[in-house]
């Protein structure tokens, strides 16, 4: 699906959350170019105002260390050169990084970086269910992804493209279409996803009509409202679901019913 594009992890360190009033500090762009060279830009930018003790708690970034780094505005031209036709891969990135970049450039009185997309990491992990607390740092835990100096754009932008290419190799079937297909998914002006389980392609449960299928990662419900979950998931977040789903009343017959409880409750 990326292969052919520039792909760059995207993150921004600021002096709070709201892009109107406050300021970019820090920002880091590293991925790969086209022909699969390395890209690293990282830098600090002087935000024009103090950066307060709450934000310099969370990233550790003072005013004395930004005091030489320039503005914003000089640091523009650099960036959009990257970022104009790429593939653009944040956590969040969508309502806080990208609003944050809207808006400097406004202040800058230049035009806003034109990416060929951008994949927010959150967005994708809620779109693809993935369990848990959607943190950048639980779903780098969750896969077994190092995340030192958190916190810092360099080391968050690095961390948010090795997630994507870790949620791509586990759930290689939910990445089956186009870029575009995947933007619009992502969206949600995709009824059709190619994100989820392809169902039709999954191996049907015999006895259950369908109802149940087979993947990689465990019996998937292929019906109702938990279309597209798995078992297990509905353990974790619905039991009530489940405990109907396993009772006499459901369309899986019961000898089924029986043998899947036991598998859940092992």
């Amino acid at each position: 699906m990326l292969t052919g594009y520039r792909v760059l992890g995207f993150d921004l360190e600021t002096t709070g959350f709201n892009p109107r009033s406050e300021r970019i500090v820090e920002y880091a762009l590293i991925g790969s170019d086209c022909d699969g060279s390395h890209i690293h830009l990282q830098s600090l930018v002087y935000p024009g105002k103090r950066i307060p003790e709450q934000a310099t708690r969370v990233h550790g970034i003072t005013n004395s260390d930004v005091r030489e780094s320039g503005e914003f505005a000089r640091h523009i031209s650099e960036i959009t050169k990257l970022m104009d036709d790429a593939v653009i891969v944040g956590h969040n990135v969508v309502r806080f990084d990208w609003s944050f970049l809207e808006m400097e450039c406004v202040r800058a009185g230049v035009e806003t970086p034109k990416p060929r997309a951008i994949i927010d990491t959150l967005v994708l992990a809620k779109r693809l269910r993935i369990p848990g607390r959607h943190t950048l740092g639980h779903l780098c835990t969750r896969f077994g992804i190092g995340l030192d100096n958190a916190h810092r754009a360099s080391a968050d932008a690095g961390a948010t493209l090795l997630l994507l290419w870790e949620m791509m190799r586990a759930n290689p079937r939910w990445f089956r279409g186009s870029l575009d297909d995947l933007q619009d998914s992502l969206s949600g002006s995709k009824r059709d996803d190619t994100l989820g389980p392809g169902l039709v392609d999954l191996e049907p449960i015999p006895g259950t009509g369908g109802n149940l299928r087979e993947s990689e990662n465990g019996v998937v419900i292929a019906f109702g409202k938990h279309k597209g979950r798995t078992l297990q998931e509905l353990k974790n977040i619905d039991q009530r679901y489940l405990n109907w789903l396993f009772s006499p009343s459901s369309p899986i017959p019961q000898a089924i019913s029986n043998q899947l409880r036991e598998d859940i409750l092992d």
